[in-house]
């Protein structure tokens, strides 16, 4: 493709010196272009960068850390209470929440890992 491109540049080089008429200049220039299969020029004018994707953020990177903080400390209690109605035994009971919650936080990290 890089050798494609630089004969079409020498032949803008050509035709700008005016060794070659414009006519010529693009039947030779669709004869290489014709050689890539699905090649597509747009004219420079046409040529726009592509449209970036805005993110929206709700608030700064700490900020959203202690809320995802809060809000695991939170579901720990309620998990807590809620086995500990079960079990009948609140040591027992945040001894499984903490193991449970352990083995999320374990996963999430091997997962950002790979």
């Amino acid at each position: 493709m890089s050798a494609i491109l630089q004969e079409i540049r020498q032949l803008e080089a050509a035709r700008d010196r005016g060794d070659i008429s414009p006519e010529d200049f693009t039947k030779a220039k669709n004869r290489l272009l014709s050689t890539v299969e699905d090649a597509t020029v747009l004219p420079q004018a046409n040529r726009q960068p592509p449209p970036r994707a805005t993110v929206r953020q709700s608030g700064t990177p700490a900020s959203t850390a202690w809320g995802m903080l809060l809000l695991a400390l939170c579901a720990a209690a309620v998990m807590t209470v809620l086995v500990g109605q079960l079990v009948g035994d609140m040591t027992i009971a945040f001894t499984l929440v903490v193991t449970v919650f352990a083995a999320i936080v374990i996963a999430a990290f091997r997962r950002l890992e790979g």
